[in-house]
Parts: structure tokens; C-alpha cells; sequence
């Protein structure tokens, strides 16, 4: 097995010898943020954005993160050179820390770790997946926080109802996928919900992308709504763009993936090539 590195306040060191603190409030309270980038062709993608939406995360959580762009680039090479993959996942963690009192941020701590990425098969994209609906709302949505009780949870009836993932949603609006945003085409309109969700950077490169090609509407999207959309999809960092054909019980549009949607993928697969050659 490759050994792989990560940072842990000015270290770099083996992944396996990372550990935090017994009263750490990351692990006693869930209190900690994190992010989660990749490389295409060796080279971190869109590396800027996921850093202004930690920071974002951090800032909202009151957890000091007082590295610049430059120091986060600098660690992030030397961790790409020395863990020797073709393509990485690079994931960001900030806890609270050591504390006294289990509440207190006295002593947060940074790490910056290298991955294998968990690539989808080609089937998922060819054949599109399922979909299970849950009625939740994350505590505080436009946090990229650690605490994915619920989605856990929920990982048995995922499994048993043979779905790719869960799709939230609350007061009878679509929210997000736990790791995903969510999307439907409609007609000529790319329409995803925009409050109360996590504002993915794989859905912000699609909505620039899409602009040129649908209607764009960010907006509330009422759960009744599904029932009549002909397509649906979902984004994220490392799956980029996964159709969706079924949602509990009943097929969206035609029941396999749509035209609009390979559009998508095409036009999102050549954007990544144009800027990570």
C-alpha cells in the first residue's frame, strides 16, 4: 500500500501517525469544518474557490485560519510531490481543538491530507442512478461542516432501497444530496435550488458553463416539481456530474439519461481539460 502524507500544524507526516487530542472539540462536539478539492492532470482544480469556501466555513464556526493562498498552495505541492499520485483528493480539516471545558476553542487544529480518489464506474454515468428522499434540513447549510450524523444514519435504507445517494428535503422544498448538489432540466431551464444548501463549487463551475445553453433559474424548487422534470443530475467534486433517473419510486423524464445532461458532462469535461492541461 502507498504511503501517503498529510500536514498537521507545520508537519508533514505520514497520514497513518495523524491524530488529534481526546478532548479534541472535533471529535467530542463535531465541532470542525472541512473541504475537499482534486487534481486533473496533477493539478489542483479550482483550488481558490474551495479555499474562500473554507475560509467561509471556518469563519462562520469562529475557528481561526490565518494561512494565506500562497502558504495553502505551497503545502498542498509538497504533499502532491511527495505522495507520488497520478490524480489526488486533497481534503482540508480545521477542528477546535484541545479544550479544557469540551466547549472552549483554546487550540484548533489544522490538517491538509492527500487521498486516492474514489472514482464512480462508467455505468453510473452511462445509465444514470437512483435517488432516495429524506425529509431533512442540515443545522447550518452554507457550512462545510463534519457533522453528517444524519447521513450516516441513513446509509442502511440507501443501500437496502438500492439508491445512489438520499436527497433532502424540508417544508416540501428539494434542498441537496449529503455530498451533492441537485439539479433538474425542465424544458429549456437548468433550474437548482439555491437557500438552505451548500454551495457546491463543481455546481458553481456548471452554472458558469450553462449559461450559454439553458435558461439558469437558482431558485426554490418545490418537491412536487420532480414529478415533472425531464432530467435530473447531481454534482460534486470528485463525481463531477451523475445523472439521476429515479427518484423513490417513479422515473425522471425518460427513465435514462438525457440529452441535456451529456451536454453538461461534455462541456464540463472539456472546461476541465482547457484549464488543468
Amino acid at each position: 500500500m502507498k504511503q501517503l502524507y498529510c500536514y498537521h500544524n507545520g508537519h508533514i507526516i505520514p497520514t497513518a501517525e495523524a491524530k488529534v487530542h481526546i478532548s479534541d472539540l472535533g471529535l467530542v462536539r463535531s465541532y470542525a469544518v472541512f473541504d475537499f478539492f482534486r487534481t486533473y492532470n496533477g493539478q489542483p482544480f479550482r483550488m481558490l474557490d474551495y479555499l474562500a469556501r473554507f475560509r467561509n466555513s471556518a469563519s462562520s464556526l469562529r475557528l481561526p485560519f490565518e494561512y494565506s493562498d500562497d502558504e495553502v498552495w505551497h503545502i498542498v505541492g509538497q504533499l502532491l510531490v511527495k505522495s507520488e499520485l497520478e490524480e489526488a483528493g486533497i481534503k482540508l480539516i480545521l477542528t477546535g481543538g484541545e479544550s479544557s471545558d469540551s466547549m472552549t476553542i483554546e487550540k484548533p487544529n489544522l490538517f491538509i491530507q492527500v487521498m486516492e480518489l474514489d472514482e464512480l464506474s462508467e455505468e453510473h454515468y452511462l445509465n444514470g442512478v437512483k435517488l432516495i428522499t429524506s425529509e431533512f434540513q442540515r443545522e447550518i447549510p452554507t457550512v462545510k461542516s463534519t457533522h453528517y450524523l444524519n447521513a450516516i444514519k441513513l446509509q442502511p435504507v440507501k443501500e437496502s432501497g438500492g439508491a445512489y445517494d438520499v436527497l433532502y428535503h424540508f417544508n416540501n422544498m428539494v434542498l441537496e444530496v449529503p455530498r451533492n448538489n441537485f439539479f433538474l432540466i425542465v424544458g429549456d431551464a437548468l433550474v437548482t435550488p439555491k437557500d438552505d444548501v451548500l454551495l457546491g463549487i463543481t455546481r458553481k463551475v456548471v452554472l458558469e458553463l450553462a449559461r450559454d445553453h439553458f435558461n439558469v433559474e437558482e431558485r426554490a424548487v418545490e418537491l412536487e416539481e420532480l414529478r415533472d422534470a425531464d432530467e435530473a443530475f447531481v454534482t460534486g467534486t470528485t463525481k463531477r456530474i451523475v445523472p439521476v433517473v429515479h427518484i423513490d419510486d417513479y422515473q425522471i423524464g425518460s427513465g435514462r439519461v438525457g440529452e441535456g445532461t451529456k451536454k453538461l458532462i461534455k462541456l464540463f469535461d472539456e472546461y476541465v481539460i482547457q484549464v488543468n492541461q
